[in-house]
This record gives structure tokens, C-alpha cells and sequence, in this order.
């Protein structure tokens, strides 16, 4: 995604300026093309060789600015894209107001790259007025803004003014260079496995890893959709909403609170088709239940059945292991729950349970692709494309 991109990374005088060196190191390693620039501010933190011992490029700052050896404001402008982590207040205010003192302003006034800003500051210095004015205005006018963190901040104040993780400032650089067929559109997506409660330390579950739904999750998120996922795995440093369930009636819960303004319903979670019959308080105990105990099951509830009067477009799961049957069950499926597509997916070795793999049929009411084999990321954002097909 980002091999060969062309990234200013520009670092403004904040003590989170360290953070800066793994989001070059990352950034490299992701196959971008990095270049470096030092604001004055910065300069009092650190120096241009700690930079220049990670990248492949002179750094550019009011000290190395040197036109015969291409150390300019308009070489250094011509990027595709331009990071600024960390922001300052200071450069935030400038920038707004097109104040063009210096080569650091200059650059980022001379470029028509996109631009993404991370900001980290004292809490109130970003909740004042006029930053936050300028702040809008930078967005009004094609900036991304990447949202501070709450956290306890280096001089004693607790506030929103952290810099963001650098997985979630990773996320948004990749969203940059994707085209954004999904922006302004809600998609939910379930994923892992329902655990259904069968006494206080045992219960009925499955295999399912969650990691199909994780990728699909991102590649929604790099198309510019809102993205909410509900999943029974636990998931952190990602930009867009999560939400945990355990149970099939916990998740048809949250189902129904997030599908009222929902565009895109993608159900991958594995939800168990029976629960137990009875629930049994405490723990069950083997020398009162004897040699041989039978547990009574009853069918669980449906919960595609139950979201038929939400009538965002849907995507079911289906996985089989019987390849002869695997497509006739599709289709069945496909008609019975009123699905405007259906993901299967027929489990062989190479994409077993918790592989990174995955094979995928995507099959509508008119034909029926199939997706060779291949990473789940890249399995993600085929169906990503095929969704925004759907009408």
C-alpha cells in the first residue's frame, strides 16, 4: 500500500518528538520513500543526525537548508503526502493563518500533498479558541485531523493532548492512499466466536479466530467508511469504533443499537447454532452428574432473521467443509435470510481455523467470484470493492 510513496514526515517542536523515529522506522519498513523535515522547535529536542541514521535523505531545517544540494522548501514540497507527528500549536496557528517565515513553513505552504496532522500539546493550549478555530479551517480545507489521546501529559496535566498511537497515525496515512469509495458510509462488521453459557465455567463456542472480521474492518476503514466492529476479540490501537460481545444475545443487542443508521451490514461472526437448553447456576459437579451426563440443546436464535426490518444492504458468512455441497448451501442461504451477498468459505488446510489465509466465493443472486487464495488482508479489500458493486 504505501511501497514507493513519497512521505514528508515533519516533526514540530512537542516532547512526544521521540515517537517520531518509529514512525519513520515503521513507515520505511512499510516500503515508503521518507523524507524528514525539523521545525525550530524541534531543534531544541533533538538534531538532525538521530534522524538522518533511520532515513535515506538529507534533513531539511533552517540548518541544513541548502539549494545547490536540493535542501529547499520546493524540492521537499514535492511529496504525496505530508505527516505532520508531532504537531505543535504553533505550527498548527501559522499554517492556518499561511504564515511563511521560515523554510519549514515555507515547505508545507509551497506543497499541494494531502495533508494529515497529528497534533500533541498541552490540552489547553489545543482547546483554545484559537486553535480550535484553525484546527476547523484546516479540515474545511482538506486537512485530517488525527485526533489527540487523553492521557496524563508531561507537565503534570491530565487532558486530551497525547499524540495518537502510532498504529492509529499508521492507519490514517495508509487511508491516504486509498480511494474512498466507502466515505460517509456507516459498515458494521461482527466477528470471533459466540461463547454460550452453559454453567458458571463452561460454555458452548468455536474456533473462529476474528481474524477475518479484523481485516475487513480495516480495509473498510482505508475505503473511507465509518466503521464500527463487533467481535469477541479483544482489539486495541485501531481508528474506528469497537464494541465487545460474548454471547449471540449480547451481540443481537448491539446489533440492533448499531443498525439504525447503518449502510453495510457484514455478519462474519461464527455464532453457535444450538445453546444449552437449561442454565445452571454455580459449577457443575462431576460426582453429582455421574459417569454419563447428556446435555440438552435447543436451537439458537436467528440472528439475520431477527435485523430483516433493518434494510441496509447485508453480507453473510457461510463456512463448510463439504466442498460438494458448499455452494448449493450458499445460495440457500443467500435467498432465506434476503442477503444481497454471501462470503463462502470452504475450510481446507491452508485457510484452517487462525490462519492468515483465506479463500473466499462470493456469491450474489446474479454470479459468483471466487477469490483464490490469498492473505485475508487481500481477500478484505476484494470484497471491499465487490460491496461497493452491490446495488
Amino acid at each position: 500500500m504505501l511501497k514507493g510513496k513519497k512521505i514528508l514526515l515533519v516533526v514540530c517542536g512537542s516532547i512526544s518528538f521521540y515517537k517520531s523515529y518509529e514512525i519513520l522506522s515503521r513507515l520505511r519498513k512499510l516500503g515508503a520513500d521518507v523524507r524528514v523535515m525539523l521545525s525550530d522547535g524541534a531543534l531544541e529536542f533533538c538534531n538532525e543526525s538521530g534522524f538522518e541514521a533511520l532515513c535515506d535523505h538529507k534533513i531539511l531545517s533552517s540548518r541544513t537548508q541548502d539549494w545547490q544540494e536540493g535542501l529547499s522548501h520546493i524540492n521537499y514540497a514535492k511529496t504525496d503526502l505530508i505527516l505532520i507527528a508531532p504537531c505543535s500549536v504553533n505550527t498548527i496557528n501559522k499554517l492556518a493563518s499561511g504564515v511563511c517565515d521560515n523554510v519549514f513553513m515555507q515547505t508545507l505552504i509551497a506543497s499541494k500533498a494531502p495533508l494529515l496532522i497529528a497534533p500533541a500539546a498541552n490540552h489547553n493550549m489545543l482547546e483554545h479558541f484559537s486553535t480550535c478555530k484553525n484546527l476547523e479551517f484546516l479540515a474545511q480545507n482538506g486537512a485530517q485531523i488525527i485526533e489527540p489521546v487523553v492521557k496524563t501529559l508531561a507537565c503534570g496535566d491530565v487532558g486530551k493532548g497525547g499524540l495518537a498511537d502510532i498504529e492509529t497515525i499508521l492507519y490514517h496515512v495508509k487511508r491516504s492512499f486509498c480511494k474512498q469509495i466507502f466515505k460517509e458510509k456507516k459498515v458494521l462488521i461482527t466477528g470471533g466466536a459466540t461463547t454460550e453459557k452453559i454453567d458458571e465455567v463452561r460454555a458452548i463456542t468455536n474456533f473462529s479466530s476474528g481474524k477475518m472480521a479484523k481485516a475487513l474492518a480495516d480495509a473498510f476503514f482505508y475505503a473511507g467508511a465509518d466503521v464500527s466492529l463487533l467481535t469477541s476479540v479483544k482489539t486495541q490501537d485501531v481508528p474506528y469504533k469497537v464494541r465487545n460481545f460474548t454471547s449471540s444475545n449480547e451481540l443481537l443487542g448491539l446489533l440492533k443499537d448499531e443498525c439504525k443508521d447503518t449502510n453495510l451490514l457484514i455478519m462474519c461472526a461464527a455464532i453457535s447454532d444450538y445453546i444449552s437448553e437449561e442454565k445452571f447456576d454455580g459449577k457443575l459437579k462431576k460426582n453429582k452428574l455421574g459417569k454419563n451426563w447428556s446435555l440438552k440443546l435447543t436451537e439458537n436464535i436467528d440472528i439475520l432473521n431477527e435485523l430483516k426490518d433493518f434494510k441496509c444492504r447485508k453480507i453473510g458468512f457461510k463456512l463448510e467443509t463439504d466442498v460438494s455441497i458448499a455452494v448449493d448451501s450458499a445460495k440457500k442461504m443467500l435467498e432465506q435470510k434476503g442477503l444481497d451477498a454471501v462470503c463462502l468459505n470452504v475450510l481446507r488446510e491452508e485457510n484452517k481455523f487462525g490462519s492468515d489465509q483465506n479463500e473466499i466465493s462470493f456469491i450474489t443472486k446474479n454470479e459468483t467470484i471466487n477469490l483464490q487464495l490469498a492473505s485475508k488482508e487481500a481477500i478484505a479489500t476484494k470484497i471491499v470493492n465487490l460491496s461497493n458493486e452491490l446495488r
